[in-house]
């Protein structure tokens, strides 16, 4: 059959806004499920990424990113507090043993005494820092003697001033730092024995910098020890091998491919009208570019309605620094979704054919 004049943009788009306007398209059906599909998709990466996140988050907050080197009298307190100006370095100090303390009021309970250098209170869960003069005491211990921030506490080495406080869980850390009291002193002031620097991920990085604290002139009977302050949960991973290693990370694919589906349902399910409008003089590419258009008005519609959600979802479940990645790949399953609906609406477009109009008649 002989074909008419090709169809004009406009007037393609006119079309695709009857059929949209009509119901023909089933637009909102599509756009209902297109929408479900990204949704529910997303809702699974999101899940994976954010249990990562979790996890990260606790290695961090249970002190397991914590790295001590342990040489006695051999750690410059000055160059270990340094260290927490390197980038990825959330903080660094040193660390010294005294002996033990004993307060007026508990003179039967005494605590073990460290010297720190002024950095050390930053390594320390929920301290309230001291870098002046007094004592760094678990909260704990100074609820049991009933002194805050600031209050003159009586030892038995004379009156001190209750500098800070901080908490330490039993979470699988060494128990010594939870009935202490430390005091802060000048970082060049003692030879110390442990530097601690919390840096995650870590890995050899971690320990190079932590041998750069230690004395030139070293004692040759001094052997460095490099331990992990919290080993209860295991060694250090690597959060960006992990996220890019995750079960999820295909999912972009898959909604492309569900997307691919529903683009050539929405398309098949209206093959004897495509015929039909074949068998009357119509051409391919013209139906081509209509059922783009219509293709585009209901994916853009599904788009359009899932990345609100998206997008506070992701802001919600992850922390600030992994907004930007975690939305990046949020998104790209919408987007993915719905450039599958339209190369699934261009294929089954190509495949519907005119000689067929019985068949799909006869299957309708």
């Amino acid at each position: 059959m002989r074909r008419g004049p090709g169809m004009r943009t406009r007037d393609a788009l006119g079309e695709a806004l009857r059929n949209l306007t009509s119901g023909t398209t089933r637009a909102s059906l599509f756009a209902l499920l297109l929408t479900g599909l990204c949704l529910a998709l997303t809702a699974f990466d999101l899940i994976a990424v954010t249990g990562l996140v979790s996890r990260a988050q606790e290695f961090s907050q249970r002190g397991a990113s914590v790295t001590i080197i342990k040489a006695e009298g051999g750690v410059d307190g000055r160059v270990c507090d340094a260290l927490a100006r390197h980038d990825g370095v959330r903080a660094s100090g040193a660390l010294k043993k005294q002996g033990e303390t004993a307060f007026s009021v508990l003179p039967q309970s005494p605590v073990t005494a460290f010297s720190a250098s002024p950095g050390f209170s930053d390594m320390l869960p929920e301290s309230t820092g001291a870098r002046t003069d007094g004592l760094l005491l678990p909260t704990s211990v100074a609820d049991s003697l009933g002194a805050r921030t600031g209050q003159v506490l009586d030892t038995l080495d004379g009156p001190t001033r209750l500098a800070g406080t901080y908490e330490y869980p039993d979470d699988g850390r060494p128990a010594g730092m939870g009935y202490a009291a430390i005091a802060p002193v000048p970082a060049g002031l003692l030879a110390f024995d442990e530097c601690w620097l919390d840096q995650y991920p870590g890995a050899k990085t971690t320990t190079d910098l932590l041998y750069t604290t230690l004395f030139a002139d070293l004692p040759a009977d001094v052997s460095p020890q490099v331990v992990q302050h919290n080993a209860s949960l295991g060694k250090a991973g690597d959060p960006a091998a992990d996220y890019l290693a995750r079960q999820t990370r295909p999912m972009p694919l898959i909604t492309g491919l569900a997307g691919l589906l529903v683009g050539l349902s929405a398309i098949w399910s209206r093959r004897l009208e495509f015929a039909s409008a074949l068998h009357t003089g119509a051409r391919k590419r013209d139906q081509l570019l209509t059922n783009l258009l219509e293709t585009v008005a209901w994916t853009a519609a599904a788009v359009i309605a899932t990345t609100p959600v998206i997008l506070c979802a992701a802001f919600v479940a992850t922390p600030a620094a992994d907004h930007a990645s975690v939305v990046v790949s949020a998104l790209l399953i919408p987007v993915s979704c719905a450039t599958g609906a339209l190369l699934g609406a261009a294929v089954a477009t190509a495949f519907i054919r005119e000689d067929r109009l019985f068949a799909y008649f006869k299957t309708r």
